[in-house]
């Protein structure tokens, strides 16, 4: 019998392309299905539920951020169960890991596309995300979608890839108004990749004028519905200082949330009282006696490793040179939310930082192969370090409650 060897040739490279990203995705549908329901619907989950039940959170009572509520009221229609509802946020979470990887091997390279995804695949702080009855995973989902779109209409400007983007990042613009910030790195690579091109630059007016002419109906809306939030609860969140900053690298790969590192048991509320009250040095200085101080003291020894491995990304030069476009959509928008966190309210919490949080994910990927290419022994090293951290973090967010039913996380 004579095998066919084109055809054994093409399905080798089929499994050879696709079957890493989708032994992540495997994982990473076995992480979010994992004690999906276990945990009861806290506060804002019920609002997701019952607001979209009255149609509260639906245009045109709501106009501020409709488009998650809308799929989760069609979602609605064929379950109310709460596996089903928090089903939504893993559709939306895996679809995320598949977006980073595509993104991250198109810009860096396949290496770096499958460790940010295998980064976010197991960050306990999106499993969380991903398995609760909110918006949170769709941001990241918008976001990657749009600048997967954008990164390959600035190479190839053709109508499908600009409309693509245009419609990812309109739907981004109305399931939370912080996608605004997204366009000030697309309009930078935009203006400066078709410089000499007017013609193309027209054609992403055209696009940008018709997400505008969507949005500018919605503006007031969305201006009095931050205007309260920005005045509501979230005053009491301290302004970011240094510590805050540089903090929100462990919260997302490897610890969330990062309070319970400290034994000390009090509420996110009652912390960010305190926190408001001193300073986080003093408070640390008065509280660390009766923590746990070794894992504080490894976790803080993670974050200043991941601190280094950005600090490569952003410093050294990538074999890839379109690696320069992942800072500008890291770096512009993270330095809008702190802006807008010092001149008004704090939104530099980690959830309102998901819509930027893939792309410091892609860098630390290529920090770490950048390591890889100088000394593999110390990256051999630094994943180690990776590996007990995260293994930490999984195993306190599987074995800890943090939702109390119709209540807050705890």
């Amino acid at each position: 019998m004579k095998l066919n060897t084109p055809a054994l040739g093409i399905r080798a490279n089929w499994l050879q392309k696709w079957m890493p990203i989708g032994l992540i995705l495997l994982v990473a549908t076995g992480l979010y299905l994992y004690q999906l329901g276990t945990e009861s619907l806290w506060y804002d989950e019920l609002f997701s539920i019952n607001k979209t039940q009255s149609g509260i959170s639906l245009p045109p009572k709501n106009l501020t951020r409709p488009f998650y509520f809308m799929i989760l009221y069609i979602w609605m229609q064929f379950s109310a169960s709460t596996v089903w509802l928090r089903g939504l946020s893993v559709i939306f979470g895996l679809g995320s890991i598949f977006l980073i990887y595509l993104l991250g091997r198109r810009l860096a390279g396949k290496p770096v596309g499958l460790i940010a995804a295998v980064l976010l695949t197991l960050s306990p702080l999106f499993i969380n995300h991903a398995q609760e009855v909110r918006m949170y995973t769709l941001i990241p989902f918008l976001s990657l979608g749009g600048t997967l779109a954008l990164a390959h209409a600035l190479e190839n400007p053709r109508f499908a890839a600009i409309n693509w983007w245009a419609v990812a990042r309109f739907l981004a613009l109305v399931t939370t108004p912080v996608s605004v910030t997204l366009f000030v790195p697309d309009l930078v690579l935009i203006g400066w990749q078709f410089r000499n091109h007017k013609r193309r630059l027209f054609a992403f007016g055209i696009r940008l004028l018709l997400i505008g002419s969507c949005w500018l109906p919605l503006v007031a809306a969305v201006n009095e519905s931050s205007t309260k939030f920005l005045k509501g609860w979230v005053t009491q969140y301290p302004k970011p200082n240094i510590i805050l900053i540089v903090s929100e690298l462990t919260h997302l790969t490897v610890f969330w949330p990062l309070r319970h590192l400290l034994g000390s048991g009090i509420s996110a509320n009652d912390l960010m009282k305190q926190l408001n009250q001193q300073s986080i040095m003093d408070w640390l200085v008065e509280h660390v006696l009766t923590s746990n101080l070794v894992p504080l003291l490894y976790y803080m020894a993670y974050t200043a490793m991941a601190i280094g491995l950005l600090a490569i990304a952003l410093l050294s030069r990538h074999p890839s040179t379109k690696l320069w476009s992942i800072k500008v959509w890291a770096l512009l928008p993270a330095g809008s939310i702190l802006l807008i966190s010092y001149v008004s309210s704090s939104i530099w919490k980690a959830r309102y930082l998901l819509i930027v949080s893939p792309y410091f994910l892609i860098l630390l990927a290529a920090g770490l192969m950048q390591v890889w290419r100088w000394q593999r022994r110390v990256a051999v090293l630094v994943t180690l370090i990776y590996a007990i951290a995260v293994g930490s973090g999984l195993v306190h967010y599987y074995t800890t409650l943090y939702r109390v039913a119709g209540g807050a996380p705890t």
